[in-house]
């Protein structure tokens, strides 16, 4: 048996502290979560990424209530006009669908095609730029030649696209698969819908 001072003994002891240190790297390898890669989105030039979502405070402003003038007989008008040919409006007991109210926010239930899902419009304005992307709920940003901004998202439970319009108005569209993400990038790119329009 070595004693303490004995080289054996020493050499012994390095290789347990080694293998240990070794085992403690491994393992801490394989706990720690990686850093996401960075997301990119194409035509966003400023994308923010998931992991600085929870540190960022955004406030998203829209209207507490329509202004005076705003004509929600003529907006809804303009939605219903907007929806693909073949499209059925559900009727509801509790409420007119696709009908914008005092917040300029309209909902109803609609078919096509043998599918039926819920669609939901909401319109506001604002003096500020479209702003960044945030990555998980942009997939794609066009920016037309008037400088119109569309900002696109699709899954398998429905699209959503927002429009910022020159004029400050946002056009806001989300829809169940029951619509394609073009045939929602058409409602929120009707003329009607925008706020001054």
């Amino acid at each position: 048996m070595a004693s303490p001072g004995d080289p054996k003994s020493v050499w012994s002891t390095v290789v347990v502290i080694f293998g240990t240190v070794a085992a403690g790297v491994v393992v801490a390898g394989l706990l720690h979560d990686p850093q996401p890669d960075a997301v990119s989105i194409p035509g966003c030039a400023e994308v923010v990424q998931p992991e600085d979502m929870q540190r960022i405070n955004y406030a998203f402003v829209g209207p507490d209530s329509a202004p005076v003038g705003f004509d929600a007989a003529a907006k809804s008008a303009a939605l219903v006009g907007a929806l693909p040919a073949g499209t059925t409006v559900e009727p509801d007991a509790m409420f007119p669908p696709l009908t914008f109210d005092f917040q300029a926010s309209a909902y109803g239930r609609i078919s096509l095609g043998g599918a039926v899902g819920d669609l939901d419009v909401r319109l506001s304005t604002s003096d500020q730029s479209a702003g960044p992307c945030f990555a998980g709920y942009v997939d794609e940003r066009r920016t037309l030649s008037d400088g119109t901004v569309v900002d696109l998202k699709s899954s398998e439970r429905g699209s959503r696209v927002e429009v910022y319009g020159t004029d400050g108005s946002i056009v806001d569209v989300s829809a169940d698969p029951v619509l394609t993400v073009q045939q929602v990038t058409d409602i929120a790119m009707t003329p009607g819908l925008r706020w001054n329009s």
